[in-house]
C-alpha cells in the first residue's frame, strides 16, 4: 500500500470520528466559523459548567480534510490520558494550527496528525481546511450562548 493511499485511509478515517459524535441540544458556548474559499462550515458546540467542559460537538459540512481535522479533537477529548479539561488538550489545540502555519516544521505535534502531513507538505492551498476545527473550537470556549 502506497503511503498517499494509507494516509488518505487514516484521514477517511478521522473524518469518521465526527460523524459518529451526536450535536448538544442545549450548549452553553458556540460558535460557527467558514472558509468562504472552499465553503467549509464547522460548528463548535460545548456545554461548560463552573469552567469544565462536560460536552463537546463539531459538525462539519466541509471536505474530508476539514472533517479529519475535527475528528483529530474528537480524538484527543475521548483519549484518557489527555481529557477535554486537561491542559494538554488545550495545548494540542493550541499547537496543531501553529505547526500547519510553519513550513519549516516537520516534527508532528502528536502521532494522530499524521494523515495531515500531506496537506501540511504538498497541498498547502488546504491548510485553512484542517486549521477551521481548531479556531471554531477556540472561538466556541471563549463564546458562551
Amino acid at each position: 500500500m502506497s503511503q498517499d493511499r494509507l494516509y488518505q485511509d487514516q484521514l477517511l478515517a478521522l473524518a469518521r470520528l465526527t460523524r459518529e459524535h451526536p450535536m448538544i441540544d442545549h450548549p452553553t458556548h458556540q460558535a460557527e466559523m467558514l472558509n468562504p474559499s472552499c465553503g467549509d462550515k464547522v460548528t463548535v458546540s460545548l456545554i461548560i459548567d463552573d469552567r469544565l467542559i462536560t460536552a463537546m460537538a463539531v459538525k462539519v459540512r466541509g471536505c474530508a480534510i476539514c472533517e479529519a481535522s475535527a475528528g483529530l479533537i474528537h480524538h484527543f477529548a475521548d483519549i484518557d490520558s489527555i481529557g477535554m479539561n486537561s491542559a494538554a488538550f488545550m495545548q494540542m489545540i493550541t499547537d496543531i494550527p501553529e505547526w500547519f502555519a510553519d513550513p519549516d516544521n516537520q516534527h508532528l505535534p502528536h502521532a494522530a496528525c499524521a494523515p495531515l502531513m500531506p496537506v501540511k507538505l504538498t497541498y498547502r492551498n488546504r491548510i485553512r481546511c484542517a486549521t477551521l476545527p481548531f479556531e471554531a473550537y477556540t472561538l466556541a470556549y471563549d463564546s458562551p450562548i
